[in-house]
């Protein structure tokens, strides 16, 4: 499994972490509770013009800015406990040898031609320019948000003759031509049948219904031959004589570095994933990214003929938006990865955005709806009840000892079931939700049983003592199964809930049959806390 690949310009933003990696993240830690033979792949995007851009302003080679970005952010993942199996990046040896293995491919099957187009050149900086270079009005949505390549906007690919008013990025001028220049482009036009056919096959499995529409949409219409090539310095240089001052174009390589950073990862096992016909690749992104994973990636490995298995699964996010509080990608502005950390802690944002997760419409983000997940479905539901439970046990261990086991309460199991299932479905929301609605029965016992009430009968009535045992176990195996359920979600709360159990190690789904005596001597601490005035001051720095 993927998630789309970071483009690390600059340190991602919560709509963007919300939108794959997250996700990615949650259903991968999923398959490994289930004992699944998985691996999750993903990287930096290090390619393409943007970077060129960035370190044109900054003074410094491409090289240099984009492995600092690709450490920072990679480091960043792993503070919110991204577990990917590798996180590499796409400026590798092992990459250059995928893209020229599949471009040679390409080239020898008949599907890259050379065409003379019509480039916009800057007048002011005297040079061409590609994609991100080239910005203006998109045609399509009339969105100011178009680039020479697509619109952020509603996710339409673009050749640069398109954008209405373009003006230059380097310079913010308009002093714009468009002079003919040769590139080599790949005839999607050719493939077309095969992509229709192959979205109409995998796109029943699981993929989102936006996701097949605007795919089948866009073949309705009909594909074009679409440049690879890109007269810069920074990328991968075109392996072919003519083309000395070319490379190419990030798009070519970028998806192709799932395969490179794979091999990147193991460059013996790579085969046994990427070329084996029981794979299923399931990916993660955003809607932004859809037709480049669902057209143009898929025509790349079709016409290669180099047997690399296809897209099984798309999952598609829609836009995690907030007109209260800025989310920028820019470096060190805005509601970013990075400065969510200096509010709240990893765990919380996991959590909170996967509860707010854009799965099938977007979703907005708000401070009041932040404070809410926190302190009332984090703290007050999930949270106090564990350690009520927990404090309850240790002052009443008469009660609380001997074994317990989630498989025996048919409630817990119920739910269970539903959690497996919507994951199973890759409805996520529904997932989160499952673990909420095992907080809520915990919740509805503890107040309909009132357990601490019937602790003094009990030492004087062999019937009630059996009856509160009975009470005292179903609370500590919700407890338990808490701590199991969370660990996609919340990994160091499930990990902190699962020490009172003696687990040490990650969690499984077998865990939830095994019998576990509780720790009735540890001193029960909370997993969670409310948001305080302080976090939530910091929080409206951003608005």
């Amino acid at each position: 499994m993927t998630s789309a690949l970071p483009y690390v310009y600059s340190v991602p933003h919560l709509g963007n972490f919300v939108g794959s990696v997250l996700p990615a993240d949650v259903y991968f830690k999923y398959l490994k509770m289930k004992g699944d033979d998985a691996i999750f792949i993903c990287g930096s995007d290090q390619h393409g013009t943007p970077i060129e851009l960035a370190a044109i302003k900054k003074g410094v080679e491409p090289d240099k800015l984009a492995d600092e970005l690709h450490a920072t952010v990679k480091n960043l993942f792993e503070k919110y406990h991204c577990t990917f199996t590798h996180y590499g990046k796409t400026h590798t040896e092992e990459n250059r040898e995928v893209t020229y293995g599949v471009f040679n491919e390409l080239y020898n099957n008949g599907y890259i031609l050379e065409r003379e187009d019509m480039q916009a050149y800057c007048n002011i900086d005297k040079r061409f320019l590609t994609d991100r270079f080239i910005q203006g009005t998109c045609p399509y949505c009339h969105k100011r948000s178009a680039r020479g390549d697509q619109c952020d906007n509603c996710g339409r690919l673009l050749e640069p003759t398109q954008v209405i008013d373009p003006f230059c990025a380097i310079c913010g001028k308009s002093d714009i031509t468009f002079k003919k220049t040769k590139n080599l482009a790949f005839e999607l036009n050719k493939l077309q049948s095969e992509l229709k056919e192959f979205i109409k096959k995998n796109g029943k499995h699981n993929w989102s219904k936006d996701a097949v529409n605007k795919s089948l949409s866009m073949i309705k219409e009909g594909l074009k031959p679409r440049d690879i090539t890109r007269n810069m310095k920074w990328g991968f240089p075109v392996p072919l004589t003519g083309y000395e001052n070319y490379v190419i174009y990030v798009w070519f390589d970028a998806p192709l570095g799932y395969i490179g950073i794979t091999k990147e990862w193991n460059s013996k096992r790579w085969r046994d994933y990427w070329q084996n016909e029981h794979t299923q690749l399931v990916q993660f992104l955003g809607k932004d990214n859809t037709t480049f994973h669902t057209i143009f990636w898929p025509a790349e490995l079709i016409g290669s003929r180099l047997g690399f298995v296809l897209p099984f699964t798309i999952k598609e996010s829609q836009f995690l938006v907030s007109k209260q509080l800025k989310f920028s990608k820019s470096q060190g502005v805005g509601l970013n990865m990075r400065t969510a950390l200096e509010i709240l802690g990893a765990d919380y944002w996991r959590f909170a955005l996967m509860y707010m997760y854009p799965e099938n419409a977007d979703s907005e983000f708000t401070e009041h709806g932040l404070e809410e997940i926190v302190n009332v479905i984090m703290n007050d539901k999930i949270g106090n009840l564990a350690q009520r439970v927990l404090k309850l046990s240790k002052s009443n261990k008469f009660l609380a000892e001997g074994e317990v086991s989630a498989k025996d309460d048919a409630n817990v199991k119920k739910i269970v079931k539903e959690y497996r299932n919507a994951f199973d479905k890759l409805q996520l929301k529904r997932a989160i939700g499952t673990v909420v609605k095992l907080a809520d029965l915990g919740n509805r016992i503890m107040s309909s049983k009132e357990p601490w009430t019937l602790v003094k009968k009990a030492r004087e009535d062999a019937k009630v003592e059996k009856q509160t045992r009975k009470i005292f176990s179903e609370l500590l195996a919700i407890t338990y199964a808490l701590g199991i359920l969370l660990y996609p979600f919340a990994p160091k709360a499930s990990a902190e809930l699962l020490a009172y159990f003696g687990i040490k190690s990650e969690p499984t789904l077998e865990m939830l049959d095994q019998k576990v005596k509780p720790n009735l001597e540890a001193e029960p601490k909370p997993i969670f806390q409310k948001m305080t005035g302080k976090e939530i001051e910091k929080l409206q720095k951003y608005a």
